[in-house]
């Protein structure tokens, strides 16, 4: 299961009101891979599905979001690339994924981002295989979009933190 209680993620959220940070629920079923394995925690709410939670570990502290997403339309057949993981995606497994800035409710300023629908690129990146033979070997690939994977994760959150502190 996930290595920090209910009450630490609700705690780490840095962008909703107390009122919101009430309402978070847990995953129904266990992430995958294991926590050893993720380079942040991410997972739809099993009770509001437009909402999303992102969680990293910044400073030895855990840290997180809040997010929520609508439909978007795309043309059937495209392929859209989630910003997280860099791993091309059908139109329907990526989805535009907002955060607010704001402090207060009735504020819209937010940042957006495109992401795996269901915010599981640490499975898709720990499953990475080569291409080619020209391909570096499994674990370097790994490796590799681990550690981006990891720093473009931390880095949005920063930010929405960072944007929220100015409109407060």
């Amino acid at each position: 299961m996930l290595p920090y209680p209910l009450s630490t993620f609700r705690a780490a959220l840095g962008n909703v009101d107390d009122a919101t940070r009430r309402t978070v629920r847990l995953p129904r079923h266990p992430l995958k891979p294991s926590s050893q394995l993720r380079d942040y925690y991410g997972w739809r709410d099993p009770s509001a599905p437009q909402r999303g939670y992102l969680f990293t570990e910044q400073t030895g502290a855990l840290t997180g979001i809040m997010l929520t997403t609508t439909r978007t339309h795309t043309a059937a057949g495209r392929a859209v690339m989630c910003e997280f993981c860099r791993i091309p995606r059908r139109f329907e497994q990526v989805a535009l994924f907002t955060a607010s800035t704001a402090t207060h409710q009735r504020s819209q300023s937010g940042l957006g981002t495109y992401l795996c629908v269901d915010l599981d690129c640490n499975a898709r990146v720990n499953a990475l295989q080569p291409l080619t033979p020209l391909d570096p070997p499994a674990e370097a690939l790994v490796t590799e979009h681990r550690a981006a994977l990891a720093r473009r994760s931390a880095a949005f959150i920063t930010s929405v933190l960072r944007q929220a502190r100015r409109t407060a």
